[in-house]
């Protein structure tokens, strides 16, 4: 070999070993993206939420997956200043990372069924898009959504509602396992919808160790305005995942479903004499400050410390319209203006007469001694125009008081459910 073909040859070596690491470095920014965009996505809501009026001292659940992964395929077929209006939304700036993102959740997640069967895990996530039969859809639109976003389409009549709301519910019930039905009613349907964009969610989870039922009993819980009343508590003393974090006043568990720990519910409760939307506006500052806090939990080779845990059972539903919250806190307009929304993308005439008239977002958890089960729904209507430490002494938390949970998936770093329990109804 010659000079000149060495030199050709390393040159050439040297070229697609830079490509390469190119490759694995915007990988690694999708996989980091996974986590960091979905949290700083949950915290603008969350932090506009945490009002100290009645509606802010209610107990609350919604899911940041169900509605981040229906926006991401709203973000699919927008275009221009629409499509950048949405990155406030979902922290990503590029169609290529939406499409990563979702495809990466959907493959982790497919990966994850056998192991979650095996320990009695269910986690259905599921996209569709329902179209009027009328409409001029777009192939590539569509194909993209199967293909990135894993959805599947159905064809509908929209001008009869009351048979298009029974067939869109009954896709949500089937995939909510019953949790949630009857959620898209006649009325909620327009003469001019065209697309509805809808995202179902259900997770079931047993714990790893359950309560014992029998322990269940009535005790004091102290509302935000000190009033006492009386709910179903459960009680374990065992080895958590605790931390006590004395910067913002507040105590954090992780309690566990079987499998290997991937999911688990942690509950935030404020010290004594801390107000549950004091802690609420110490977290919401920065993401930082959960990441960190989550990140001490989730240490697996952190020693596990003894608790005497007494929280209570609950059951939360909550519904909401994130149109007005998308508008008055994020400032983003054009997405439901029906003058300047660009949803080009989705219809194949390429014409800008497409915005979003609704957000429907449902949610349910039900916590009791056995375990979990919660569920969401987000619908995006379209109009045109261990042995050693059994006898340490445990530490006491007692969730007599409000507190916050977020069920999450620790391996992908996502929350599945975020809330706060106030004992005050959500309804």
């Amino acid at each position: 070999m010659s000079c000149l073909d060495r030199f050709l040859y390393q040159t050439f070596i040297l070229v697609i070993l830079l490509l390469t690491i190119e490759q694995i470095v915007c990988a690694k920014t999708i996989d980091n993206d996974l986590s960091k965009s979905i949290l700083e996505f949950t915290l603008g809501f969350s932090r506009h939420h945490s009002a100290t009026d009645v509606v802010g001292r209610r107990s609350l659940v919604w899911s940041p997956l169900s509605l981040y992964a229906a926006m991401l395929m709203v973000g699919e077929g927008a275009d221009g200043n629409t499509f950048k209006e949405l990155q406030q939304i979902t922290h990503l700036d590029k169609k290529e990372a939406y499409r990563q993102w979702s495809t990466k959740f959907f493959q982790d997640t497919k990966a994850a069924l056998k192991e979650n069967r095996q320990f009695n895990i269910s986690l259905n996530i599921a996209n569709r898009l329902f179209a009027d039969d009328d409409f001029d859809l777009d192939d590539e639109f569509n194909q993209n959504l199967e293909k990135y976003y894993f959805s599947q389409l159905e064809l509908l009549n929209f001008s009869e509602k009351e048979q298009s709301a029974k067939q869109i519910n009954q896709w949500i019930a089937n995939q909510t396992n019953n949790v949630i039905k009857h959620v898209l009613k006649p009325k909620d349907i327009h003469s001019l919808t065209r697309l509805m964009l809808v995202n179902a969610l259900h997770f079931k989870a047993p714990w790893t160790r359950a309560f014992d039922a029998d322990l269940t009993m009535k005790e004091n819980f102290t509302l935000s305005t000190g009033k006492l009343v009386e709910l179903q508590t459960m009680h374990m003393t065992a080895h958590f995942a605790y931390y006590h974090d004395k910067k913002h006043q507040s105590q954090w568990i992780n309690l566990p479903y079987k499998g290997n720990n991937r999911y688990v519910l942690t509950l935030a409760l404020p010290d004594k004499d801390i107000q549950l939307r004091t802690l609420e506006k110490k977290l919401l500052r920065n993401s930082k400050i959960l990441s960190t806090i989550f990140g001490t939990l989730d240490n697996r080779t952190n020693v596990n410390t003894r608790v005497q845990l007494s929280v209570p059972k609950f059951r939360i539903e909550s519904s909401l319209d994130f149109v007005q919250y998308f508008k008055q806190y994020y400032n983003v307009k054009l997405p439901f203006d029906g003058d300047l929304a660009d949803f080009s993308l989705m219809s194949s005439s390429r014409e800008r007469n497409l915005f979003i008239s609704k957000i429907i977002h449902k949610a349910v958890i039900d916590v009791d001694e056995s375990g979990t089960e919660a569920a969401a729904v987000t619908i995006i209507q379209m109009l045109s125009r261990s042995g050693m430490f059994l006898h340490e002494d445990p530490v006491r938390l007692t969730f007599s008081r409000p507190f916050l949970f977020y069920l999450r998936d620790i391996n992908l770093k996502v929350p599945l459910f975020f809330g706060r329990f106030t004992g005050i109804s959500a309804s």
